[in-house]
């Protein structure tokens, strides 16, 4: 009896010591984790660690920043660092040390697990529980028709299973890593180039606006001098025309009273007064009158010359707000017929086999552009050549196709045309127009905000007219119109044209 009970306290101290010892197995577990390295799941050799605070071998760490000369990641938490910078963690080197030491002056892992029901090593792995069991496990219900193999066999094939794991995530993280790179290097660049690009629009800007404000300034300048001089030339011959005007008024009066006079004193004095007579015919013939006229007239020129420089450098702005305008073919009328790159349109003999569909205008000679505009600056230029009738500018787009139309403002038109040798803006009533050049290109230029439609003439960037409050409605299209064909003599078409850095259909002058 002394015996059984000294069999079964020494077996329950076997079992205390075997507890005793799985407790120390995984407090050493936890320790060898703790001085693992996270790529090679070695224990740390030279371990270094990162300004994030993470540690890895050294070796390994150099491995994984291979071929990388700026922005070193870290393998664990991904962020970067400007430069190679790692410093040796002696501590934690002295700690693995004492670890491989504790490793070896106790039992391995292997003899420390043990099976929780029975007690006993576990020397097996069940492939569907995915588990190692011990032997009596293995010989249970519960495990009996499941597929076992011996511990080190499975822990061999999972070792090789999770290597190639490991190599691809590997591959993967470098391939993610490298992509990082690349994006992070496009971001940079478009940085750089967003930078350069607000430094270069501030900077033409800025020159734009010194130059606007120079020109500006010596133009009135320029100006309030031949005003000055202008004015006074014309006073000084006024002043001079004022004199002579005394002097032929005074001798007017002496001749007409000697005419009054008797003979023999009529031809007292004769010699003096047909000596001032022919002073003051000579005075007047060395004046001409007509030097002051002319001389008013060349300053006018002059003045006109400034309006013209005006109305150039606002025809140059306008530019600047080139859009791109096609031909809406859904618009036209069936007797027109439109290019297939939508920029060209011309009357045709006869109407074509088109659908009567809404959109389209059935009675007048009317397509519109595809673009509605309804905000903005939008500025586009029409070659109309040696046409001899032609209309252009643009419309509501709620104007009715198949009503008969009023083209002024108030029917919602504002256009320009040529029609029996004469330029009209049709407003109500029409204003005629004089272009000191034929226009060949007509330049059209809406700003919606202002409510402004300028009309130019691009062959001497002149302005024809400008229409006022021509935004009223919500969406404005533009508007064409070739003419009548005119037996051949009006064939040609209207053509919308590029606008580039220059005039599209003349880049002389500019």
């Amino acid at each position: 009896m002394a015996s059984k009970r000294k069999r079964a306290a020494e077996a329950e101290c076997d079992r205390t010591s075997v507890r005793n010892m799985a407790a120390v197995a995984a407090h050493l577990q936890s320790l060898k984790e703790e001085a693992t390295c996270s790529i090679c799941l070695e224990y740390f050799t030279d371990p270094v660690f990162m300004e994030c605070g993470h540690t890895f071998c050294q070796s390994c760490i150099t491995q994984c920043w291979k071929g990388l000369q700026t922005d070193f990641p870290c393998p664990q938490c991904k962020e970067i660092s400007p430069n190679k910078t790692l410093r040796l963690n002696r501590h934690l080197a002295d700690m693995v040390e004492i670890i491989k030491k504790l490793q070896i002056s106790t039992e391995t892992p292997q003899e420390v697990n043990l099976c929780r029901e029975h007690e006993e090593k576990l020397k097996l792995f069940c492939e569907e529980d995915q588990k190692p069991i011990c032997v009596v496990c293995g010989v249970s219900r519960d495990h009996k028709p499941h597929t076992v193999l011996p511990i080190r066999e499975a822990a061999q094939e999972y070792k090789e299973k999770f290597q190639s794991y490991l190599d691809s995530l590997e591959k993967k993280l470098k391939d993610v890593l490298k992509l990082h790179r690349k994006e992070e290097t496009k971001v940079r660049h478009l940085e750089s180039q967003f930078k350069s690009q607000r430094e270069r629009i501030h900077n033409e800007f800025e020159k734009l606006q010194t130059f606007l404000e120079n020109e500006k300034m010596c133009r009135l300048s320029t100006l309030e001098k031949e005003e000055k001089k202008s004015l006074q030339s014309i006073k000084e011959a006024v002043n001079k025309l004022e004199d002579q005007q005394s002097v032929l008024s005074s001798l007017i009066r002496e001749i007409d009273v000697k005419c009054q006079q008797e003979d023999v004193e009529i031809l007292k004095d004769v010699k003096s007064t047909l000596s001032r007579y022919e002073n003051v015919k000579a005075e007047h013939a060395a004046y001409d009158t007509s030097t002051g006229i002319k001389e008013m007239t060349n300053k006018e020129k002059e003045v006109d010359l400034h309006r013209e420089i005006i109305e150039s450098l606002d025809w140059r702005w306008a530019r600047s707000f080139a859009a791109a305008v096609t031909l809406d073919p859904d618009t036209a009328l069936s007797q027109l017929i439109l290019s297939e790159d939508g920029r060209s349109v011309r009357t045709g003999d006869k109407a074509q086999d088109l659908p009567d569909t809404p959109q389209r205008f059935t009675k007048y000679l009317i397509v519109l552009g595809r673009e509605r505009l309804s905000s903005g600056k939008h500025y586009w230029e029409v070659e109309v050549g040696d046409k001899t009738g032609w209309a252009l500018g643009v419309c509501d787009e709620a104007v009715s196709r198949k009503d008969n139309l009023i083209f002024a403002p108030e029917g919602g038109f504002w256009t320009v045309r040529l029609s029996d040798g004469e330029y009209e803006a049709l407003t109500d009533p029409p204003t005629l127009l004089t272009p000191c050049v034929p226009p060949r290109v007509v330049g059209l230029f809406l700003d919606y905000g202002a409510g402004r439609l300028s009309v130019y003439n691009v062959d001497d960037r002149s302005l024809l007219f400008t229409f006022s409050g021509a935004t009223s409605p919500p969406t404005l299209r533009p508007f064409f119109n070739p003419g009548f064909n005119d037996k051949g003599m009006n064939a040609g078409p209207v053509q919308i044209l590029p606008v580039t850095g220059g005039s599209a259909a003349d880049e002389r002058d500019i």
